[in-house]
């Protein structure tokens, strides 16, 4: 099985944007036979972490980032200001809940039982990292807010993204399972595309005639 280095980045927030930032390093050369499998990053730390997961683990790094996503759109959707910002959350909860559900049905289907990996528990606690900034005494509001809101959005679905081609779609052993991850990553891109066009609308607002 392949392995890839993933550079486990620490949570950045900021005034304006929020996200959390992981390096762009794909190694991809075997590891050693006695090397250990999976090491969980200190806190805070940008140690190169080799990861080689399986399809069980693989499954659940799925889940865990359609979560992540359902969950800031569930967030968001309520308190955003711009009625863009507030419709692509809305669209981000209706879209990775299917998703979701669809990956479920998936796994019970092939026998898939998710397993939790040091990268799917990471991955839980930046999310929650960032749900505790979006909602801490320090939070931006108004237009600040907005660009937060869909700054979160954006940086979850590239960090999926990187994650996907970077560590599961390589690694994936089941059929079924490789072409869900494919699928996943092209509603993932759109998902960037339609998000980073929301986000340079509010950083660089069209100039009035």
């Amino acid at each position: 099985m392949r392995t890839a280095k993933f550079w486990v980045g620490t949570v950045l927030a900021g005034a304006l944007a929020l996200g959390y930032g992981c390096g762009s390093d794909a190694n991809k050369d075997p590891a050693p036979q006695d090397a250990p499998q999976q090491q969980v990053p200190d806190a805070g730390s940008d140690a190169g972490v080799v990861l080689t997961l399986t399809d069980a683990q693989i499954a659940r790094v799925l889940q865990v980032a359609n979560e992540g996503e359902v969950m800031l759109g569930q967030y968001a959707a309520p308190i955003a200001t711009d009625p863009s910002i507030r419709a692509f959350n809305e669209q981000m909860v209706t879209e990775h809940t299917a998703v979701k559900q669809r990956l479920d049905a998936l796994l019970a289907t092939e026998g898939i039982v998710p397993e939790d990996s040091a990268l799917s528990l990471q991955l839980q606690t930046e999310v929650q990292q960032i749900m505790l900034v979006l909602q801490g005494p320090n939070a931006p509001t108004g237009a600040a807010l907005d660009l937060a809101l869909i700054s979160a959005q954006l940086n979850a679905h590239a960090r999926t993204a990187f994650i996907g081609d970077s560590l599961l779609t390589p690694q994936a052993a089941n059929t079924a399972l490789k072409q869900e991850l494919e699928n996943e990553r092209q509603a993932v891109q759109m998902h960037i595309d339609a998000a980073t066009d929301l986000q340079s609308g509010l950083v660089m607002p069209p100039a009035m005639p």
